[in-house]
């Protein structure tokens, strides 16, 4: 018998409510040959609670179609279809050391997610790419640090914003709690760390000049904030002029992401996902960790990996309770793995953090019921189209 897995069902049909797997779909076509990493469960819809159609074997030859959240359906030559888990998903050529995305298969190029086009990739090749080298040497820029530190958006600017999606948000909790210590305010040593941080960078690449765009940005990010345990932060967010691929949360409450990175993403729930994990690690003060250092010479070093990996955990669920996609920082990691093998600049990212895959495969690990449960596409999603493309 030619079965496509080793199907051990679960008890007697009466088990399963009577319930008959559903039949494979011999026209579907394409899909993405996967294995399966892990023993696991077959449910028949993407949440940990729906119904188990079968147990799987570790090894078995899977097809892999479209994703949802947290979850790949997935087919076979005979027997029934459903859905599983993406951490226990691998592609077939992955090895045991594998260092690109294949070794956590994704869905991307069948994504049941809300994707856009943008109509350009990346703005002209004409700023130099933010490496170490470049930050450390740059000159200071007082003066756009002084505007910055002025313009703090209207906090009602972003509710309308997030009425008008409209946004519905969301109670969610940590994977692992906040410290008991956070202060209640900023303290002098964060103060002084972020502006001397941020006047670096503002040295190395200017703020983009689209002021709508400025706006937005700054909208997404203030609604994502107000998820956050520590308010009294006075959050700003910047959008720099360079095609580098990198993002920035500073121990001022200074979030900044660059243009290379923001042309990468497809929906507001991306870019969601990019500014709650900055958020995620100012929160948590990473940068008084192991590891980090509140200097500009921090920003070459980072604040170590278990530090960016709780960072990316807590930005799950700071995105879900502003009402945006938990699964986005997915496709987000999938989009800066597929810029880089096309040869963008992501080398302050790279150099600061723990590779992708190690990164991607801790958030699907780690998830919660109730995260898998809202890791859907927002409302807010095709917003972020109108800004795809636009001048800096």
């Amino acid at each position: 018998m030619r079965a496509w897995l080793t199907v051990l069902l679960l008890g007697a049909a009466a088990a399963v409510g009577q319930a008959q797997p559903a039949a494979v779909n011999s026209g579907s076509g394409g899909g993405e040959r996967l294995v399966l990493a892990r023993d696991d469960m077959l449910r028949q819809e993407p949440v940990a609670t729906a119904r188990a159609v079968a147990n799987l074997r570790a090894g078995h030859n899977l097809t892999g179609f479209e994703r949802k959240g947290f979850w790949r359906r997935v087919e076979g030559l005979r027997g029934p279809s459903g859905w599983v888990r993406l951490s226990s998903l691998r592609s077939p050529s992955a090895r045991p050391v594998e260092t690109g995305l294949a070794a956590l298969s994704t869905g991307r190029e069948a994504s049941g997610n809300v994707v856009l086009t943008s109509g350009t990739r990346g703005v002209v090749k004409r700023q130099k790419p933010l490496t170490a080298e470049g930050l450390l040497a740059a000159t200071p820029n007082q003066t756009e640090l002084s505007r910055l530190l002025q313009s703090l958006p209207a906090p009602q600017a972003a509710s309308d914003f997030a009425a008008a999606a409209p946004l519905q948000t969301r109670e969610l909790r940590y994977l692992s709690p906040l410290p008991a210590s956070l202060p209640v305010q900023l303290t002098p040593e964060e103060l002084a760390a972020g502006q001397q941080m941020a006047a670096q960078l503002l040295g190395a690449a200017r703020p983009v000049r689209n002021l709508a765009l400025q706006q937005y940005v700054s909208k997404v990010g203030q609604i994502v904030a107000v998820g956050a345990e520590r308010r009294e932060i006075p959050w700003r967010f910047v959008l720099l002029d360079s095609t580098s691929i990198a993002s920035f949360g500073l121990p001022n409450g200074i979030v900044m992401l660059t243009r290379g990175l923001f042309d990468l993403l497809d929906s507001e729930d991306d870019l969601a996902a990019v500014l709650a994990r900055e958020i995620a690690q100012v929160q948590r003060q990473q940068w008084l960790g192991s590891g980090a250092t509140m200097s500009v010479a921090g920003l070459t070093r980072g604040v170590g990996p278990a530090a960016v990996l709780e960072a990316d955990h807590d930005g799950l669920v700071l995105a879900g309770r502003a009402g945006y996609d938990t699964s986005a920082l997915l496709t987000v990691f999938e989009d800066i793995d597929a810029a880089v093998r096309k040869g963008r600049d992501a080398s302050r990212l790279l150099s600061t953090t723990p590779p992708l895959p190690e990164r991607l495969a801790a958030v699907a690990a780690q998830v919660t019921p109730e995260l898998e449960r809202v890791a859907l596409a927002s409302a807010a999603a095709p917003r972020i189209r109108t800004f795809k493309g636009s001048s800096p």
